[in-house]
């Protein structure tokens, strides 16, 4: 078994582990962020993603996210932008690589039916997300087709 494969296995009840936390802790970090701004201090942020504070819906216009909300809507926003990326910034500085050649990646879209697919995401992912390394990627679930 390659030395990638191995470190991945390694990983992963480190990253399931922190991607519990993640979603335990969101509604805390966004209660946090309304008093404080949407940036979280420290490695607080590495809880949610690295390349976007808690609005970052704003400038992606990601759908169901409404930019000028307040209040409950604002925090209950920035608790489900944790959870749409949970962890990126720990999948990326401690669980990620250096060097992409030395790792792998696997991305597929399996169709399911008319109506859905599975997405399946393994290893690393080739591309950086604000990070200073590949980050770990394990996405594994039921998508509708758009």
């Amino acid at each position: 078994m390659s030395k990638a494969i191995l470190r991945y296995i390694a990983s992963l009840p480190i990253n399931l582990l922190l991607v519990g936390l993640a979603y335990l802790l969101s509604p805390f970090l966004a209660a946090w962020s309304m008093k404080n701004g949407p940036v979280l201090p420290g490695r607080w942020r590495w809880f949610s993603t690295l390349n976007a504070d808690l609005d970052g819906y704003i400038p992606q216009r990601v759908a169901g996210f409404d930019p000028s909300a307040k209040g409950f809507k604002l925090w209950w926003q920035r608790t489900r932008w944790t959870w749409r990326n949970p962890c990126n910034g720990w999948q990326s500085e401690l669980l990620g690589v250096a060097d992409i050649a030395s790792a792998f990646t696997i991305k597929r879209d399996i169709p399911l039916d008319s109506a859905f697919y599975l997405k399946l995401w393994l290893g690393w992912n080739p591309i950086k997300r604000g990070g200073n390394y590949y980050p770990y990627m394990l996405q594994i679930g039921p998508k509708k087709k758009r």
